[in-house]
């Protein structure tokens, strides 16, 4: 963890690469299922939401990654959950550049 703490702060310092958010995998958004996938298995396959909140009384989770160099960004991904009141996923949104 030291390590990688380290790398990050050197590459911030000597290339300006700046990751916001927290990677996560895209593979399994293809899985998610409206009114199938539950919250459980939307947190065994992405972990903790960046973001939790409420959208019109559900609760909406938000997964975003942002990967700066140079102060170009070069990576960006933001999965949007919203979820039914039994826990399964009502609707989502997933965009990558």
């Amino acid at each position: 963890m030291r390590g990688r703490l380290l790398a990050a702060i050197l590459c911030s310092f000597f290339l300006g690469c700046v990751p916001i958010g927290r990677d996560f995998p895209v593979t399994p958004v293809r899985n998610i299922q409206n009114n199938v996938t539950t919250q459980q298995e939307i947190f065994a396959n992405f972990g903790e939401p960046v973001r939790r909140g409420l959208e019109n009384g559900l609760e909406t989770w938000t997964y975003s990654y942002h990967y700066y160099e140079l102060a170009q960004l070069k990576d960006s991904k933001e999965l949007h959950i919203v979820f039914n009141k039994d826990n399964t996923v009502l609707s989502y949104s997933f965009t990558a550049r």
